[in-house]
């Protein structure tokens, strides 16, 4: 108690006139807030309500917090020329990513297209001249075949005549062959060898061969007569220049012997 009223000793010493202007200072401050307060808050109907509070005007608009379209990504858009209306950034993104994508695959399958059209290509050529040559190794076949027989290329044929021929000509030797083995048999002189007609006289030459060797004969007749019979054995079949040469000496024998006559 002796310390309290030593502080209250103290600090009441202050006049009531001094306590009264402090209070109406405070009063005057409270006034100037509350003016302050009410000229910020505006005219209401009721205490601590605004016409903001209360106001559904904001839920009506809708607020677009995703990020934008950068420059570049908008720059790819336009190249790619891809659309992309209310896109953001990462949507526009992932767009011209699967846009890349899906040319890149795009570009693969044509090449493996190319590359399937030129094997196919390939196989087809190698298919074609596989079957040029099989079909002119069977038209050469053929044709020497055409030209053994005795076939004429106008479709009728002589091959009959031919043949016939050609028994007949074994026949007649076969028989001479006998004849000369019966006689050496019989102890008879042996005949002297053959002369290069008699030689000549049993060669066998078909009637293309006998065409091939005039039309020859005519259209080399000025030519020496060293290479002429090489270049009419070149167009006879079968026939070497020996045998042209002695054939064409028999022709001739046969002429003059047939104008003597």
């Amino acid at each position: 108690n002796k310390f309290r009223s030593v502080s209250v000793f103290l600090v009441s010493p202050t006049s009531s006139t001094e306590v009264d202007n402090r209070k109406k200072e405070q009063d005057d401050d409270h006034l100037l807030v509350r003016e302050t307060v009410q000229a910020g808050r505006g005219h209401r109907d009721g205490r601590g309500e605004r016409d903001q509070w209360t106001s559904t005007e904001h839920l009506k608009t809708k607020f677009d917090s995703r990020r934008p379209i950068s420059t570049q990504v908008q720059a790819l858009l336009e190249r790619y020329r891809l659309e992309c209306t209310g896109c953001d950034h990462d949507e526009a993104v992932a767009k011209i990513n699967a846009f890349v994508e899906q040319a890149r695959a795009e570009d693969a399958k044509r090449e493996q297209q190319k590359v399937w059209r030129g094997r196919m290509v390939n196989s087809i050529l190698i298919l074609l001249i596989g079957g040029v040559i099989y079909f002119k190794t069977e038209i050469q076949g053929f044709l020497k075949k055409i030209s053994d027989d005795g076939y004429r290329l106008g479709g009728a044929s002589n091959s009959g005549e031919t043949r016939s021929d050609m028994m007949k000509i074994h026949r007649e030797r076969a028989a001479k062959a006998a004849e000369e083995r019966s006689t050496a048999a019989a102890g008879a002189e042996p005949k002297l060898p053959p002369t290069w007609r008699e030689q000549e006289e049993k060669e066998i030459w078909t009637r293309k061969q006998e065409k091939q060797f005039a039309k020859a004969l005519h259209s080399f007749g000025g030519v020496p007569a060293k290479a002429r019979y090489i270049l009419i054995a070149e167009k006879v079949e079968g026939k070497s220049r020996c045998e042209c040469l002695l054939h064409h000496k028999l022709l001739m024998l046969r002429e003059k012997e047939a104008k003597e006559e």
